[in-house]
């Protein structure tokens, strides 16, 4: 953003109208427009600090754990801080003294004097900070356990929440690579039956957003389960599992005992299911669930996505939005479920309130329809609509 004599009206300006501008520019140009003089500076604080302050990050180094003490010192900045991301840039927990207990866990990781200084400001000058990120974007592997590494970090953002009674908005395990092929957590290095203690469950029950995205084994199997379970009052649940027998086990077990009484918004992402374990758990939210997002998702051999779709259509009056994409006949036929009749189907999107968008193979010669996202209050036509015009391809 180049200085002009044009600048020179902007301090005059209504805040709104600074903020409008504010919005459109990048960062760079933004940070410039902050120093033509303190009344711009006042006037674009709120849009600075939510841009740049709204989610922070931690390596649980030692200098990245001082940048948010420092931040959190700052009275006007904190309070934009919403959310707290775990990140694995250049290693975990640099500049630190970590103890662990010879079977794997860390030993004391409150007794490390900067997390106990993390957690302080977490819990009276971090207050709007309520939810968490923690990601992992390659392998682990099987390192020795002298190294730090990011599960390190899921065990010590527990001990936090355990230890400061700190109501969870919001929590994402996101072990996956940019492709969102799943990763696994190294099980050693987590508490054992973490879930049952008293302190997790009082804290977790006030979570209303979680998405865990990780391959799942026999490790961490109970753990994850025991996440989603340990949360009643979730409103949007999304879950990445890998497409394999063991996530179809996972999702029997979460059909069979789960209650969601409040849950809005559900998503399966790259998993395999039973179809009567999908229509058992969608039948426990019929009442509630306003979003519903199906990608990669496989059925067992002998199900058809024609009966789920059929009743998806009757008695899920919340039901606003869905988003179909790359749904398979099972995970080892192969055969994938595309709508060819859906081009040719009426206009159902005339009103603007309505929004229908079909996704195509690549194939240039006959393209199919691979893919639909609708948002309306025709849902129960859109539905029979796909269920008329499915076909295996």
């Amino acid at each position: 953003m180049k200085s002009t004599s044009s600048t020179t009206l902007f301090p005059f300006l209504a805040v709104e109208l600074v903020e409008l501008i504010a919005d459109s520019l990048d960062a760079e140009d933004l940070l410039e427009l902050r120093l033509v003089c303190r009344d711009l500076q006042k006037k674009t604080f709120n849009h600075f600090a939510r841009r740049f302050f709204s989610s922070i990050k931690t390596d649980l180094s030692e200098e990245s754990l001082g940048r948010i003490n420092a931040l959190s010192q700052h009275e006007e900045l904190r309070s934009h801080v919403q959310g707290l991301a775990f990140m694995l840039q250049n290693g975990v927990g640099r500049g630190l003294v970590w103890d662990r207990h010879s079977w794997g866990p860390l030993s004391a990781p409150m007794e490390v004097e900067a997390i106990r200084r993390l957690r302080d400001n977490l819990v009276h000058n971090l207050t709007n900070c309520r939810s968490f990120f923690i990601f992992c974007r390659y392998p682990e592997g099987h390192p020795d356990l002298s190294r730090v590494t990011i599960t390190d970090a899921v065990a010590v953002f527990f001990a936090l929440v355990m230890e400061s009674h700190l109501p969870v908005s919001s929590f994402h395990l996101i072990y996956a690579n940019r492709f969102s092929r799943t990763l696994m957590m190294d099980m050693r290095r987590l508490p054992k039956l973490l879930y049952r203690q008293p302190k997790f469950r009082l804290a977790w029950s006030n979570l209303q957003k979680l998405s865990l995205e990780q391959y799942l084994t026999l490790d961490n199997f109970g753990f994850l389960l025991e996440l989603v379970l340990s949360a009643p009052n979730l409103k949007t649940l999304l879950l990445n599992l890998g497409s394999h027998d063991l996530a179809a086990e996972f999702m029997h077990e979460l059909a069979e005992t789960a209650t969601f009484s409040q849950l809005e918004e559900l998503a399966l992402f790259r998993t395999v299911l039973r179809a009567s374990d999908l229509k058992c758990l969608l039948g426990g939210i019929r009442d509630t669930m306003k979003t519903l997002t199906l990608y990669h998702v496989s059925l067992s051999p002998e199900d058809k996505w024609s009966s789920v779709l059929k009743d998806l259509g009757q008695g899920f009056a919340a039901l606003t939005s869905i988003s179909l994409y790359y749904l398979w006949s099972s995970a080892s036929a192969k055969e994938l479920l595309s709508f060819p009749g859906l081009q040719k189907a009426p206009s159902i999107c005339e009103a603007p309130d309505h929004r229908l968008h079909m996704f195509y193979s690549e194939n240039s010669k006959s393209p199919a329809v691979l893919g639909v996202e609708y948002s309306g209050s025709k849902m129960t036509q859109v539905l029979g609509m796909l269920q008329t015009t499915s076909i295996y391809t």
